[in-house]
């Protein structure tokens, strides 16, 4: 059975680590890490991802909504936000994006993985 392609856009490089780190051990398999919502949108196409950990806040010109609109115009992929963002104006321009899910920081990594297993779930009914 081929293992789960998860993308991770953050900006923290000790959590990009601990997130590399997490998901690997439980059967997932990080093609690509990047900082910045620019270099997701050119790697999407190249690592061709099943599932986007996004970060709001993210280094470069876009954050992590406008780059998770690109890519959601472009391809259907999953993207589920990573943020320390709890206002609710970063939550509504994040809702139009229509994310599979929408995590505070710091997340449970056994609720992500099951949003991430339900995702997937989801995916193959279709």
């Amino acid at each position: 059975m081929e293992k789960t392609r998860i993308m991770i856009v953050e900006d923290e490089s000790k959590l990009i680590m601990l997130m590399e780190e997490v998901l690997s051990d439980v059967g997932y398999y990080i093609c690509k890490s990047v900082t910045s919502g620019e270099e997701a949108i050119k790697s999407v196409e190249q690592e061709k991802p099943d599932i986007i950990l996004m970060d709001i806040d993210l280094n470069g010109k876009m954050d992590g909504i406008e780059a998770a609109r690109e890519i959601r115009s472009r391809f259907s992929i999953p993207i589920i936000f990573l943020t320390g963002h709890k206002d609710k104006e970063t939550k509504e321009r994040a809702k139009f994006v229509e994310p599979s899910g929408y995590f505070i920081k710091p997340v449970e990594f056994e609720d992500l993985k099951l949003k991430i297993d339900n995702i997937l779930l989801s995916i193959k009914k279709r």
